[in-house]
């Protein structure tokens, strides 16, 4: 029985005096803050700060092969201020997961490092012995103190991120929390239940004390701020929980006269808040990309952030649009997603697969670090964003934004206009070339329904990574079957394949000899493609012969390269001014301009382009 007590009354004795030692020493410390005069950015450290990074898939700390010293230096040294990492308490991946290569959080067997300590009971699923949920590993403690210190050193500021669902069985059968990985008899629940008030049972209890534990554990650290839970809107997790674990938080530093943040990831892309949490200081997004959850949460007056960005293929141009576009518009920070750190690559030089879902690479990160010496040229916490400032539209295929200090400076991004969401309709026919049954599977990315014989067979109508959907029917050789086949596509890396198979065969993707035109007139099947995803603005019709399609961030059709940019109308109040036009890409100057003006729209001349600048004007 005392081997199954928490604390006994000695080790209770020695945590208070070790919170009453964190509490003095973050009585100490200015732990970075909302801005006083604008809270839609940070002060730290006496300077109003913008995080900007590119950094690794999370691992760092509970990865033990990471070599994490190494990863700093190469942040520090592009410039770069932020890196996530997940604290190991609840979740790590299996190898292989998300198609991901080389994941930093997906630990070698035996190598995974958690709050827990093991056991002496052989059995994790992950290799070695099974966690102790009542013990701390202090070496996990001892890496996680030096990790944050290391990176205080180098001016980088560390979002612990507390939790993570469980996206599938794969991951939760990995977690300390499961009932087969730990030698507590907890964790006999549905990976659907773990973060929830109700549901939860005795591991609530031990979620309290783990948070508690950490605030403790890094109250002495002034680059450290928390995030509750990475993408809480997956796997169950509900919003009492998560405000239960705010209040925690909060409750756990009542004593301190300066308190860390807290951070609660909302959605993928964009939300409206509707009922914030008044104990959160940073609302941040995924994929947020265009940024209109600035726009829709920039009354709250707190920072808004976008903290992971990915399924956009591998090239640098849609992640770096992604950051110039985000803080533009007035976001606070942006961290990409970046893997080519891993272990063995931690200075971030690890080529990845094309199949790998992100980017990253050294020439990226020195795009961001352009586009933070851009932001930091600027005294930000006076602007905001304005686009009324922009007199004339753009040419058609081109976007712009401003960032503005009223009458004094403006920070203006145009780029190419992003492939906004479309749908697809194919229509006709299929016919079998042998009787059976025939299962058909569709490759996704996003929404997919499909009919045979008027009979819906998939409907999975969601916006999702790439998601294979299956459904089974008997065909009859040589009779033709109704076919209609839609898709919608919102974001990330567009896919749309449909293929077949039958028992004891490979799947493949429906040929073109099965399929017929809906008039019988040929093979293949009628294609409608639609600007949005309601199909009622059509775009183009066409035949195609098969539907195997990975579009990536490309538009389905042929369109019109985007014309340059070569004029920028702008509405300026009278005055003296100076306009640098700079690339997004290296940061040199591209042309500057000096000019007087009597009020109204002036219309500046830009340089040579492909239709992404940044300008930076001020006001003498």
């Amino acid at each position: 029985m005392a081997s199954r007590v928490v604390l006994s009354w000695t080790a209770s004795v020695a945590w208070a005096i070790a919170v009453l030692r964190s509490n003095l020493a973050a009585a100490t410390v200015e732990p970075i803050a909302l801005h006083p005069d604008n809270p839609h950015y940070f002060l730290w450290r006496g300077k109003p700060t913008v995080l900007i990074t590119s950094g690794e898939h999370y691992g760092a700390v509970l990865n033990l092969d990471f070599d994490y010293v190494k990863y700093l230096d190469t942040l520090a040294r592009d410039g770069l201020n932020l890196t996530r990492t997940f604290t190991g308490a609840a979740y790590v991946e299996p190898r292989g997961a998300f198609g991901i290569a080389r994941n930093t959080l997906a630990p070698a067997p035996g190598r995974f490092i958690c709050p827990w300590a093991r056991s002496d009971q052989p059995g994790y699923a992950g290799g070695g012995n099974r966690f102790d949920l009542n013990r701390w590993d202090e070496a996990y403690f001892n890496r996680l103190r030096d990790f944050v210190a290391q990176a205080s050193r180098r001016g980088i500021v560390v979002e612990v991120n507390l939790f993570c669902p469980f996206y599938e069985e794969a991951q939760w059968l990995l977690s300390p929390f499961c009932t087969n990985n730990n030698v507590n008899g907890l964790g006999k629940l549905k990976r659907t239940e773990v973060y929830t008030l109700d549901k939860s049972g005795p591991l609530l209890t031990v979620q309290e004390r783990f948070v508690r534990e950490m605030v403790h554990a890094l109250a002495e650290f002034d680059n450290v701020y928390y995030e509750l839970c990475n993408e809480p809107y997956f796997g169950g997790v509900t919003l009492a929980w998560q405000r239960h674990m705010a209040a925690l938080i909060q409750q756990a530093q009542r004593d301190r006269p300066r308190k860390q943040l807290i951070s609660q990831n909302i959605a993928n892309q964009s939300a409206r808040i509707t009922d914030p949490d008044p104990n959160v200081s940073i609302f941040n997004f995924h994929y947020a990309s265009p940024p209109d959850a600035v726009a829709q949460n920039y009354h709250l007056n707190k920072v808004i952030g976008d903290n992971e960005t990915g399924f956009q293929g591998t090239n640098d141009a849609p992640y770096r649009r992604e950051a110039w576009d985000f803080i533009v518009a007035g976001g606070g920070l942006f961290n990409h997603l970046d893997y080519s750190f891993a272990v063995g690559y931690e200075d971030g030089t690890f080529v990845y697969p094309a199949t790998q879902p992100g980017g990253g690479n050294p020439g990226l990160r020195k795009q961001l670090r352009v586009l933070a010496d851009f932001i930091n040229s600027f005294n930000f916490t006076r602007m905001q964003p304005d686009n009324s400032v922009l007199a004339e539209p753009l040419p058609e295929g081109l976007s712009a934004r401003a960032l503005v200090e009223p009458g004094r400076a403006w920070a203006i991004y145009c780029r190419p206009g992003a492939v906004g969401p479309y749908s697809a309709r194919w229509t006709g026919q299929i016919q079998a070339p042998d009787s059976g049954d025939y299962t058909f599977h569709t490759f996704s990315n996003d929404g997919v329904r499909l009919w045979i014989d008027g009979r819906r067979l998939i409907d999975n109508w969601t916006e999702h990574s790439e998601t294979e959907d299956t459904a089974t029917v008997a065909l009859v050789a040589g009779r033709r079957y109704d076919l209609k086949l839609e898709y919608f596509y919102n974001t990330g890396q567009a896919v749309m394949r449909l293929c077949w198979s039958r028992p004891g065969q490979p799947k493949q993707p429906v040929p073109a000899t099965a399929l017929w035109l809906p008039d019988g007139s040929g093979h293949g099947l009628k294609a409608e493609y639609f600007r949005g995803p309601q199909f009622n603005r059509p775009w183009t019709s066409r035949t195609d012969r098969q539907v195997n399609f990975a579009w990536g961030t490309r538009p389905p059709v042929a369109i019109e390269q985007p014309t340059a940019l070569n004029v920028l109308a702008l509405r300026l109040p009278a005055g003296s001014y100076r306009a640098t036009w700079l690339s997004p890409i290296t940061g040199h100057s591209l042309k500057t301009d000096t000019f007087d003006h009597a009020g109204g729209v002036y219309r500046l001349t830009a340089p040579a382009n492909d239709g992404e600048l940044a300008l930076r004007l001020m006001r003498h």
